[in-house]
């Protein structure tokens, strides 16, 4: 009788080694995940506080920006101070939008794990939990724009690649503490050893917002508020391939 191990495969470096963690075992199926999406936030209203906080953010730019034209007014050197007014509150604008948009992401994932743990959710609880990690979420999240601004500035394609490639970077960081380019090759290996699970989640969460701004007036505020549920697709993936034990070698066995 002759035993005949598959050896183990050759060394795979760079990003491609980070997909080795993720096993490719039995799982729940794509209804099961968005069902279970469904019901997390249908059961936590909660949930919707953290996407509020870009709408809060607009609104405290827009306060500022109408400030800084009052104050023009008032000392009567329009051109000047006008400009800067505009400049200044654009750019405080954007860079409230950018942090608020990733400080709620970070905790209605954080809130997601809790609910899918059968534990009650709660926003302090979430914040304090994850609020050492909001710093990594942020500066990992800007480099992965980077990145991906990049490869639609090179050329279309790679920049779309890389838009699916880092998709579960904030997963990588809230889920497993990842942070900068460990949080990048994380998303790459795991969207490399589920690439037809993450495609399907990625473009049901794009499709999704698509329609619901096609909705006039409401549509921008209907695609926030579907937010938790789009980061509970992605998360619930995420947790539920952590959750898979990870790949055994396959022996053959031969008798002669």
């Amino acid at each position: 009788m002759d035993t005949d191990s598959n050896p183990p495969g050759a060394g795979v470096s760079g990003l491609a080694k980070e997909g080795e963690q993720f096993g490719r075992a039995i799982r729940r199926s794509l209804g099961d995940i968005f069902s279970e999406a469904f019901e997390i936030y249908r059961k936590n209203p909660a949930m919707i506080i953290p996407s509020l906080l870009p709408i809060a953010a607009l609104i405290l730019g827009i306060g500022f920006f109408a400030s800084f034209l009052g104050l023009a007014v008032v000392i009567g050197d329009w051109g000047k101070i006008m400009a800067f007014s505009a400049v200044g509150g654009l750019l405080l604008l954007i860079v409230l939008l950018i942090i608020s948009f990733f400080v709620a992401e970070g905790l209605t994932i954080e809130m997601i794990k809790e609910a899918s743990s059968g534990r009650k959710v709660d926003l302090n609880y979430a914040w304090q939990t994850s609020k050492g990690r909001m710093e990594p979420l942020i500066l990992s999240s800007i480099l992965a724009g980077i990145i991906t601004a990049i490869g639609y500035l090179l050329l279309v394609i790679p920049g779309i690649i890389l838009s699916f490639a880092l998709y579960f970077v904030a997963q990588a960081v809230m889920i497993d503490g990842r942070s900068g380019v460990d949080a990048i090759k994380t998303s790459w290996g795991f969207v490399k050893s589920n690439l037809s699970d993450s495609i399907v989640i990625i473009l049901a969460s794009m499709l999704i917002c698509i329609v619901l701004q096609a909705i006039p007036g409401i549509g921008p505020l209907l695609c926030l508020l579907s937010l938790p549920y789009i980061y509970a697709l992605a998360t619930l993936l995420y947790l539920d391939q952590k959750k898979m034990p990870p790949v055994r070698q396959e022996t053959s066995v031969s008798i002669s």
